[in-house]
């Protein structure tokens, strides 16, 4: 059962074109002021719920947590869009309009917003990052799926347009396989921490551990045997770990 010291609001941030985002967010039961917030973004193909068992922990850390679904960003996803229409510019495009409508919102502190990403949200969070410099404080990112590139590339010229059996725009492998990750994520000079299973067959560890050498403030976390998502007391654990690393933040800082 939901924790009755935190709050739960479904939230919908409205795009230019009209379309809509639709998330959740969880707040901490005190809000005499503003507040530190995660925005926390799915992988390739999922949803938000399949993270949201995740936001009574932040918020009752005092951290709000704020969960949406990418437009298209998989087959069950609320906001508008297909999947045919996403690529990886749509979905950080997506974030950055999250972003814009969070820091307008009165119970978050605009000066002390997270951004916490899963696999290829987690490629989103990175290279979003990397363009906002210190309108994001710190980045968490769970096996973050920076072989996107090298996939789409294979794809592109294989002229195939699936992954995991769904399909994908004309679009997305021909723009992915442009993105220079290593090249890019280094322009973010805040602090970073990555989590990531050692048996991860779909994102293997390695793009973390270069990944560790790219940014100049950033740790790994290794969780033996686990692989790409985790469950049980691994779900638990890089939950935990995460909200001691913003918390960290937060308190040398206050």
């Amino acid at each position: 059962m939901p924790n009755t010291a935190v709050t739960i609001k479904e939230i919908t941030f409205a795009k230019e074109d009209r379309s809509v985002i639709r998330g959740r967010i969880y707040l901490p039961e005190k809000r005499g002021q503003k507040l530190p917030t995660v925005i926390f973004c799915h992988g390739f193909g999922s949803n938000y719920r399949e993270l949201m068992h995740h936001g009574e922990g932040f918020a009752e850390a005092g951290v709000c947590c704020l969960f949406f679904d990418f437009c298209g960003g998989g087959p069950q996803s609320l906001s508008d869009g297909t999947m045919e229409e996403m690529t990886v510019a749509t979905e950080c495009e997506n974030l950055r309009t999250v972003m814009a409508c969070a820091r307008e919102l009165d119970f978050v502190d605009p000066g002390r917003i997270f951004l916490q990403g899963e696999s290829m949200g987690g490629l989103v969070c990175a290279l979003v990052a990397a363009e906002c410099g210190e309108a994001v404080r710190a980045l968490v990112l769970w096996y973050p799926a920076f072989g996107i590139p090298e996939g789409a590339g294979k794809r592109y010229e294989a002229g195939v347009r699936e992954v995991f059996g769904l399909r994908l725009g004309e679009a997305f492998d021909r723009e992915a396989k442009e993105i220079d990750v290593y090249g890019t994520i280094p322009a973010y000079r805040g602090p970073v921490l990555m989590i990531h299973g050692d048996q991860d067959s779909i994102v293997p560890m390695c793009y973390s551990e270069r990944a560790l050498s790219a940014y100049g403030d950033a740790r790994l976390i290794v969780i033996p045997g686990a692989g790409h998502g985790y469950d049980g007391a691994d779900s638990v654990a890089a939950r935990e770990r995460s909200i001691s690393f913003i918390r960290e933040w937060i308190e040398k800082r206050y």
